[in-house]
């Protein structure tokens, strides 16, 4: 048996835990809340740039990336709520630039920093640095605002990183960040690898299983699941928490959609 088949049958969906999951929405249904789920607000240059976008990454593709600018637009009005454009905005670990795109159809400015080269980003011709997290090329107090999507359970060095971010930040900038909660996945597929249980092991154990699992290269690196927003903000020390936002209706403080930090 391949290493392949015995991850497909040993990680397999379990047969109840569809009706658990139904049963459990039916108990605790998710809440709708104000900003996260406020109706799309299209700029004229939305329409555009998400055709191109489309163009680029293929209509057929993965559904995550076809839809990714609509999460830049969602995710530019949250911003909004706490810096209004024009600000200039750094966009760390930005992945294939839906985000940033959507973020300047909105009147920001943005720079987009990553460890490597993404050809869809020079595509689409966002602003992209190659740089490392905690040696960022730019002078001190030269962005207004953080986005952190998805990127910081990435980090090899998180406390470096922070400290380079809020150096590049002006004085109290918001940095809205994002990542998966550890004990929302506890008990299903991890959100990077698909392995099943794998949140309930340490940080080290994850990375040694999801390495035998076939995901050794380095742009699957991942360095720890947070299980708490204190535990988050501990590692983001440079940064203090002023906003939890989440839609379930268990405790935001282990169930978090976004959390907005600001610059101490």
């Amino acid at each position: 048996m391949d290493c392949e088949t015995e991850k497909r049958l040993f990680y397999a969906e379990l047969p109840f835990a569809p009706v658990l999951r139904r049963l459990f929405r039916l108990v605790l249904p998710r809440r709708s809340h104000a900003l996260l789920d406020a109706p799309l607000e299209r700029t004229a240059a939305d329409a555009r740039n998400e055709l191109r976008y489309v163009e680029i990454v293929g209509a057929d593709g993965d559904p995550f990336l076809r839809h990714r600018y609509a999460e830049g637009v969602r995710w530019r009005q949250v911003l909004r709520a706490y810096q209004p454009p024009p600000a200039r905005v750094l966009d760390l670990g930005a992945g294939n630039g839906a985000v940033e795109l959507a973020m300047s159809a909105g009147g920001y400015r943005v720079v987009s920093v990553d460890a490597g080269w993404n050809d869809d980003a020079r595509r689409l011709g966002v602003l992209r640095v190659v740089a490392d997290a905690a040696a960022l090329p730019f002078r001190t107090a030269s962005f207004d605002a953080l986005l952190m999507l998805e990127t910081v359970e990435h980090l090899p060095d998180v406390s470096a990183a922070a400290r380079e971010c809020a150096r590049v930040l002006h004085a109290s900038a918001p940095a809205l960040v994002t990542t998966p909660p550890r004990w929302r996945y506890a008990l299903r597929p991890d959100p990077h690898f698909s392995i099943r249980f794998l949140l309930l092991r340490s940080p080290r154990t994850q990375r040694r299983i999801a390495a035998r699992r076939g995901f050794a290269e380095q742009h699957h690196y991942v360095d720890r699941i947070y299980g708490s927003v204190s535990e988050l903000a501990r590692a983001l020390a440079s940064f203090r928490t002023e906003e939890v936002l989440s839609r379930s209706r268990l405790p935001k403080r282990w169930f978090w959609d976004a959390v907005v930090m600001r610059k101490r």
